[in-house]
């Protein structure tokens, strides 16, 4: 599921906030055609972020009332970008490089086992790259995998992490770490955001260990 948008957010937060809101209610919100909000609806009703329910009316036909689910404030409450730049500041400041180093890798290794225990067992590295690129679509990564050249990549669209990685660099070091332990594979990167390219790339070296 791609990230809500401000207009997403505003939906829904109207929606949480009044109980319910039907596609007048929401046209007058965003300034929107009903055509416009009905769209914006059924994108937000098909990632399972809100839900419809008919309401009786003294008079006429029932009017569809539009309700937020656990799944839609569970996204309202995920905009972390701010929390996770002064964690990473906090770690990146502790003076004992050995204390530190392992709070890294605890973070790396947590990510590591988030991606990997999504996945199922196979021995083809095209296919542990494949799952890894939908699991991490359903996480709200904008990623592909492109097996068109030499080395399969993992392409990046957006960067993730574009507030980490202004503080520092390390947080790309620990992505590509997380790649090699979810594929089983050397990760190389072709391209970072970081260094004015238009996304990130990182190529898998296939053949580099008995597993890929």
């Amino acid at each position: 599921m791609a990230p809500l948008d401000s207009k997403d957010r505003q939906l829904l937060e109207h929606i949480h906030s009044h109980s319910g809101a039907n596609v007048q209610d929401l046209c007058d919100v965003l300034g929107v055609t009903r055509n416009a909000i009905r769209q914006r609806i059924s994108r937000l009703e098909a990632c399972g972020l809100m839900v419809s329910e008919q309401r009786s009316q003294p008079r006429g036909r029932p009017k569809n009332v539009y309700h937020v689910t656990a799944e839609g404030l569970h996204s309202l409450g995920e905009d972390y970008r701010e929390l996770a730049v002064v964690l990473w500041e906090v770690i990146s400041e502790v003076q004992d490089a050995a204390v530190r180093e392992q709070l890294i890798s605890q973070v790396r290794d947590r990510l590591a086992d988030r991606f990997r225990r999504k996945l199922t067992e196979t021995s083809s590295a095209d296919e542990r790259l494949d799952q890894l690129a939908d699991e991490m679509r359903t996480s709200g990564f904008n990623v592909e995998s492109d097996h068109s050249a030499v080395l399969p990549i993992l392409r990046e669209t957006n960067c993730p992490f574009p507030m980490l990685a202004d503080v520092d660099e390390a947080i790309c070091q620990v992505e590509r770490q997380v790649l090699e332990q979810v594929l089983g594979a050397p990760v190389e990167f072709k391209n970072r955001c970081r260094d004015g390219h238009h996304c990130c790339e990182f190529e898998v070296q296939v053949g580099s260990t008995g597993k890929a």
